[in-house]
């Protein structure tokens, strides 16, 4: 196997677990949005897109010891996936609203800890909706030759 395709499958991993989490978000959901649902529906949303920047990420030539070390930034995530050659459009504005509200609260961890949480966060439609089209946009990505990084 040469390392372009274990690279790809690796990024695919990612982009599979992303999209389990969005699942559990979407059922999580159908349940109902009451107050003590909210946090962790947000968690899984916010963890699914980490996850998927991550797939984008995992595609090159990034070790696993370094996917673990960019943690939970979602901004660094996002950038570091639009080095690899993510595209948001057309819906970015939407996708980048959704992944802003949620990055303080996932990178300090609120959304998993009975923590006092004072971060707005964003409709629980748009999250979901934000949630599908960056997972769209990821697997285009996945799909299209990586770009060189330093690494």
């Amino acid at each position: 196997m040469t390392a372009i395709s274990w690279m790809t499958r690796r990024g695919r991993r990612y982009l599979d677990r992303a999209r389990a989490y969005g699942r559990a978000a979407a059922a999580l959901a159908e349940v109902g949005m009451v107050e003590d649902v909210r946090p962790p529906f947000f968690m899984l949303i916010a963890h699914a897109m980490e996850l998927g920047l991550k797939a984008v990420i995992a595609g090159g030539a990034v070790d696993d010891e370094r996917l673990i070390i960019i943690g939970h930034d979602l901004p660094l995530c996002l950038r570091l996936a639009g080095d690899r050659g993510l595209d948001l459009e057309p819906a970015g504005t939407e996708i980048e609203a959704v992944l802003s509200a949620l990055a303080m609260p996932h990178l300090a961890q609120t959304l998993r800890y009975p923590a006092y949480l004072s971060w707005p966060l964003p409709d629980p439609q748009n999250a979901l909706n934000a949630l599908d089209g960056l997972l769209a946009r990821v697997a285009d990505a996945l799909d299209t030759p990586p770009r060189p990084t330093l690494n």
